[in-house]
This record gives structure tokens, C-alpha cells and sequence, in this order.
């Protein structure tokens, strides 16, 4: 029935226009994650309302209707139908629509704005754009826009005042504890993800890997070694230098300056001491 009424909502709406090819039924089962006797059930029941009919071998189509009943199925889909889920971003025929979210559209366009909420992009207290707007924002049917706002409401995540529209609730303790979870836990997850790319571009086994880390740590070590012999012998170079310069008196003056310098400094020192 859930099928069926996306359907004949897309129908009405003008997404599926009569003559065109409705997606096969392993499309529809993959979008609306049904069995294909659900498909096929959901098929059956628009056939038997004149909307669809079927030519064997080549699939399901919109059945052209009187200009009367297209008249009242616009009237129809023009008001808010809290049982309508409709179609939304997915283009006319589905035959270009996205293929990676198979989620009914008020789905998504709730996941949308769910996330604005909790990304704190819609502050407690913010009013959310009317439902022309967001089936502007969204490109989806009013009803859709209904929908995905009945589906907030329900959460508890956002509130109607009449006459003035629909505003993000405060968040509660137990709200705000689930909102740093979900955050967490997008974070590790995206991590991991970004790990498994990693490894999977890389193209190496783990033994390959291995002996590549075991070959940058003698590396590692090795350097550590050097620098600390270079530096050992920049600290003896320096000292003979300076033993050089106290024999022969060879200062340049802005190094007489400084050890005069720290010369009075020292004297101070030991008056305050005293």
C-alpha cells in the first residue's frame, strides 16, 4: 500500500506523466527495499485504479487520463496528505534519478534537516523555513515537505506554532548526550573509512607494509644517530672556538657587548643576593 501510494502520488504530481515507463520492478524493489512480490502487489493495485497498465515484454506505464480526473488528481496532490511520501529529488521517470539513496525522499529531506539540527546549524529557537521553501530547497512536493516536518515533530526535535510556523526545540540532557554519541561516533566512523582507503589504495599486503615500517625505523634510527654525532661535534667545535678567542683576544664587538653585558648582570645578581 506504502508503494502504491508513492505511485499514484508521482502520477498525480506530473513526476511519472502518462505514456511515460515506470522503473522495472527490480529498480522499485532496490528503492523502496520491498520483495518483488511486494512490487508486483503494489502494480497490481494501481492497475486496477486505471492509473497504470502493463505491455508485455516491455514494462508498466502511465495511463493517459480525461482532462476531468487529471484535474482532480491535481487538486488531489495539491493538499497536505500526511500518508503521501512521494518521490522528491528523484527526476521524472527515475531514469536519471540518484541511485545511491534509495530512502524515500521525505527520508532524506528529514535526515537533512535532522543533521542541521544537530550540527547546530539550526539553533534552538530558529524557525525553519516554510514548506515552500524547503520544497524549493529540496525539490520535492509540498506533501513531502509535510511529511519530513511530521517526522521532526515526532522526534521531539522541532515544534508548530500556529500562525507563526515550525521552530527547533531545546535539546534535553539525554538529546544532547545522543547528539555528542552521534557525533563520535560519525567521527570514528569516517576514520575508519578514511583508513580503509587508505590501505586499499596503497595496493600492499601486510607483510609488505611491515617490512616497510621495520626499513623506516632502522632509518629512524640511524638519522637519530647522525644528529646526534653532528651535534656533539658542533658543541666540541664551538668550545675550541672559544678557547681560541679568551688566548687570543680575537672578540668581535658585539660579543665584548654581550659578555659585558653578562658580566653586570652577574654583579647584580650577587648585590641583590646580598
Amino acid at each position: 500500500m506504502q508503494a502504491a501510494d508513492v505511485l499514484r502520488a508521482a502520477i498525480r504530481d506530473g513526476e511519472l506523466r502518462p505514456g511515460e515507463r515506470l522503473p522495472s520492478a527490480r529498480e522499485l524493489q532496490r528503492r523502496f527495499g520491498i520483495a518483488s512480490s511486494t512490487v508486483q502487489n503494489a502494480l497490481r493495485l494501481l492497475k486496477e485504479e486505471g492509473l497504470i497498465y502493463s505491455v508485455l515484454g516491455r514494462g508498466s506505464y502511465v495511463r493517459a487520463q480525461d482532462a476531468e480526473a487529471e484535474h482532480e488528481e491535481e487538486a488531489a496532490a495539491s493538499e497536505s496528505d500526511p500518508a503521501y511520501v512521494g518521490l522528491g529529488d528523484l527526476q521524472r521517470g527515475w531514469q536519471v534519478a540518484p541511485a545511491d539513496d534509495p530512502r524515500p525522499p521525505y527520508v532524506q529531506t528529514a535526515d537533512a534537516l535532522r543533521k542541521q539540527i544537530q550540527d547546530g546549524q539550526l539553533a534552538p529557537g530558529t524557525k525553519l523555513p516554510s514548506a515552500r521553501d524547503l520544497q524549493a530547497q529540496f525539490g520535492i512536493a509540498n506533501s513531502t515537505a509535510q511529511n519530513a516536518l511530521r517526522v521532526l515533530k515526532e522526534e521531539g526535535l522541532i515544534y508548530s506554532v500556529q500562525g507563526r510556523g515550525v521552530f527547533v526545540r531545546q535539546l534535553g540532557p539525554r538529546d544532547q548526550f545522543l547528539k555528542r554519541y552521534n557525533e563520535s561516533l560519525e567521527q570514528a566512523t569516517a576514520q575508519r573509512r578514511a583508513d580503509e582507503e587508505a590501505v586499499r589504495l596503497s595496493g600492499k599486503t601486510d607483510d609488505e607494509v611491515a617490512a616497510e615500517l621495520e626499513a623506516a625505523e632502522e632509518r629512524f634510527a640511524k638519522a637519530g644517530a647522525e644528529f646526534e654525532a653532528a651535534t656533539a661535534h658542533r658543541d666540541a667545535m664551538r668550545a675550541v672556538m672559544e678557547q681560541r678567542k679568551r688566548l687570543s683576544g680575537n672578540y668581535t664587538p658585539e660579543e665584548n657587548a654581550a659578555k659585558a653585558q653578562l658580566l653586570r648582570d652577574r654583579l647584580a645578581e650577587g648585590r641583590r643576593r646580598r
